[in-house]
């Protein structure tokens, strides 16, 4: 993760976060850290998507899939955080597509 100037940061190339949802999402993907891999626990992010009160349709088959997480097979960080941003999309009623987290 890159620390842009200013006060967002890059995740991947293709989202911004500001400092608050910088310094949040770094809580959360600490909680749901498994080990130094890198990989985080599904198990402990499914609790987290759980949280959300989202439909689990959209949470399991949507945001994983639109997130790269189901294509690579296990949430690394970049693929968290656009999660994240995902859900708190779905969570303000804008649909669960890259779109609705990569507009400025």
């Amino acid at each position: 993760m890159e620390q842009e100037s200013g006060a967002a940061a890059s995740v991947g190339s293709f989202i911004s976060l500001n400092e608050h949802e910088q310094r949040y999402y770094s809580g959360l993907h600490g909680l749901c850290q498994a080990d130094t891999s890198g990989k985080l626990s599904s198990g402990k992010v499914a609790e987290l998507f759980k949280a959300s009160q989202l439909p689990p349709e959209s949470l399991h088959k949507q945001v994983t899939e639109v997130c790269g997480a189901k294509r690579l097979g296990y949430f690394g960080t970049s693929q968290f955080y656009v999660a994240l941003k995902l859900l708190a999309a779905a969570q303000s009623g804008l649909p669960i597509r890259l779109e609705s987290v990569t507009a400025s």
